[in-house]
This record gives structure tokens, C-alpha cells and sequence, in this order.
């Protein structure tokens, strides 16, 4: 069988150098207003409470997210904006990680058994949204008490594995 071990939620936006939280979380929420995913839910809702941003009718055509593409995002008259995995806003950008910082803001999220998203405007990198796996109360338990019944558990995922490495160790997963 199969078990959800918890769910992914916006938790806080880093910006780059150069950046301001408020720009970073503005090209956020603008970006997830037509993401239906949990995760785009959860930024909107991060966006709206700790900036107190209105969830303003955006024009323009937005892109959903798809497992293939990695990214969603709007295209608009103020440029275009893309959030999601960090490899695939950088391709689909063309930019390259010509600085470390994105990567040391990224690999500090994923250790910590977080999933980062990167958020592009315009073709310039505004930094990165934290997305927190809020693993499910009472799961390792009920992993132990699968192992106590000699049944082996283990965690399928398309995550990063720094990021999946930290949330089978928080879950109890074998």
C-alpha cells in the first residue's frame, strides 16, 4: 500500500542580493494565482499574510505547473514570470548560476529536508521560495509499527534526494 507521508507548504521567500522580500513574494504570488497545486496554494496564502498582498486579477496567460516542465508561472506586459524547480527556471530562463548564492540558499533548503523553488521575472533571478515538508503526525509511528510486522517500508519520490534523504530520516522510512 501506499502512504502520504505529509505535505509541502510555502514557508518563507529568500531573496537574492539585490532583491527585496516584498519584490520576491509579488512575482511569487503572481506566479501561483492560477496554481491549483497545494504547494501554489500555500504560497498565495504566505504572499497574503506575511506581505499582506491583495490577490490581484492578473493579466496575462498563465502557464500551469506539469510534472514534465518542473515550472509554472504568468507571461504578461510586465514580463514573465516562472517559479519551480530550481534546474528548470534556470533552463528555462537560459540564465546559469553565475553566482553561488542561489545554490548555497537551494542546498541549505533541500538538507534541511525542504524543497526549494527558484522565481524568475524578466529573465532576472529573484530568489528562492522555501517550501517546508510538513511530515504527518503519528507516521513514524505508524512505520515502526509496519516494521514491528516485518514489513520493510520504503519512500518513492521524484524529490531532490538531499531533500528526500531528510524526510525518510525524519519519517522512520528503512
Amino acid at each position: 500500500g501506499t502512504i502520504t507521508l505529509g505535505n509541502r507548504q510555502a514557508v518563507a521567500f529568500l531573496p537574492l542580493e539585490g532583491v527585496s522580500e516584498q519584490e520576491l513574494a509579488e512575482a511569487a504570488m503572481a506566479s501561483s494565482l492560477a496554481d491549483e497545486t497545494p504547494e501554489g496554494r500555500s504560497i498565495v496564502a504566505l504572499a497574503r499574510e506575511k506581505y499582506r498582498l491583495a490577490e490581484r486579477v492578473a493579466h496575462g496567460s498563465f502557464v500551469p505547473f506539469t510534472a514534465q516542465t518542473r515550472l509554472s508561472g504568468i507571461d504578461s506586459v510586465n514580463g514573465s514570470i516562472r517559479k519551480g524547480a530550481v534546474d528548470a527556471v534556470l533552463a528555462w530562463s537560459g540564465l546559469s548560476l553565475s553566482g553561488a548564492a542561489l545554490t548555497v540558499i537551494a542546498d541549505r533548503i533541500a538538507k534541511t529536508g525542504g524543497t526549494p523553488l527558484a522565481v524568475v521575472k524578466a529573465r532576472r533571478l529573484l530568489g528562492i521560495i522555501h517550501l517546508k515538508d510538513i511530515v504527518k503526525g503519528g507516521i513514524h509511528e505508524r512505520l515502526a509499527a509496519l516494521r514491528q510486522m516485518g514489513i520493510r517500508t520504503v519512500m518513492i519520490t521524484g524529490d531532490n534526494p538531499l531533500t528526500a534523504a531528510a524526510i525518510a530520516a525524519e519519517a522512520g522510512v528503512d
